[in-house]
């Protein structure tokens, strides 16, 4: 007999070597607010054989799938979502601890149904210094908390959540896009397909130590999502010429200047705003020219690289 009710809520997370911070990932989710049994969670664990397994919450269902080995973050995502039962498959990176409250609130968030796609709000899960607080104005500035809520066509990346009829309806388009969020999001809006932002559902994103780190995620990361745009769209060489031309000289300035309009709607971010412009803009430059790379040189290896920089590289804490 299974102990647990149907869940809700089917949390999946891809794992990798840094086992630290997926523990504190789980220990989060056990410590969530809802109620026993709403919480399915579904880690994919793509750590080599010998490294130990990691801790389960013991309060809902759980499946713990091991491909060692496994390179590929598309399919690892993929993969682990259609093993999801719930009618909302919400995904959390093993660096991205949610807030108490985090699955009450996203449950609320869902609820009437017609979301096909609902985005976390954001706050700083590496502490209270300069490096950490521009780090995630870089990454995840546009939701960082307090983010207004309501309708959006971009929500945020790797944390995101769908409801599982938009993921049955996008059948095997989701793995071909589910490498960068941007992708599906971009079909739900062609499609007409609502999307929202919830800004009571947070979630604590750690950071990289170092610029370098955070730069190299950011080029692989745009790299993959321009080669699966241009080949969605079947654009010619020319075309991904011309995008990649046009990228890389307006794309770094133009997303600086629409955070900084972001930035009217929440004052109480503008001084981190400020002191983070340097560190934004480099990032914002280096993911510009991985996306060039992408138009003009292809895929090559960057979905390994990705996986490196997104599941094997330390965090701070």
């Amino acid at each position: 007999m299974n102990p647990f009710p149907l869940p809700s809520i089917s949390v999946v997370m891809i794992v990798g070597t840094n086992r630290e911070n997926a523990q504190g990932v789980l220990d989060a989710l056990q410590s969530q607010s809802c109620a026993d049994g709403l919480l399915e969670i579904v880690v994919f664990d793509c750590a080599e054989a010998s490294v130990p397994a990691l801790k389960m919450p013991g309060r809902f269902a759980a499946q713990y799938i091991r491909r060692p080995g496994l390179h590929f973050w598309r399919v690892a995502r993929a993969q682990a979502a259609q093993q999801a039962s719930a009618p909302v498959v919400a995904f959390l990176e093993d660096h991205c601890e949610p807030h108490a409250t985090w699955a009450e609130r996203l449950l609320e968030a869902h609820a009437d149904g017609r979301w096909a796609a609902v985005g976390y709000a954001f706050t700083n899960g590496s502490g209270d210094s300069w490096w950490s607080r521009s780090a995630l104005m870089a990454d995840y500035g546009f939701f960082a908390h307090p983010v207004e809520g309501g309708p959006a066509r971009l929500l945020a990346g790797n944390n995101v959540s769908y409801a599982r009829w938009f993921l049955d309806e996008l059948g095997d388009d989701f793995e071909k896009s589910v490498g960068v969020d941007f992708n599906v999001q971009e079909i739900a809006n062609a499609r007409g397909l609502p999307m929202k932002v919830a800004p009571g559902v947070l979630a604590a994103h750690r950071c990289y130590s170092g610029l370098g780190k955070l730069c190299a995620a950011n080029f692989y990361y745009l790299k993959i999502l321009s080669v699966a745009r241009a080949k969605a769209n079947g654009w010619s060489f020319p075309t991904r010429l011309g995008w990649a031309c046009g990228v890389v000289a307006l794309v770094p300035s133009l997303r600086v200047l629409r955070l900084a309009k972001s930035m009217f709607r929440r004052p109480s971010l503008i001084p981190d705003f400020l002191a983070s412009v340097p560190v934004v803009f480099l990032v914002y430059s280096a993911a510009a020219l991985g996306e060039a790379s992408g138009y003009i040189f292809g895929l090559s290896d960057a979905e390994e690289k990705f996986v490196h920089w997104e599941l094997n590289t330390d965090r701070i804490a």
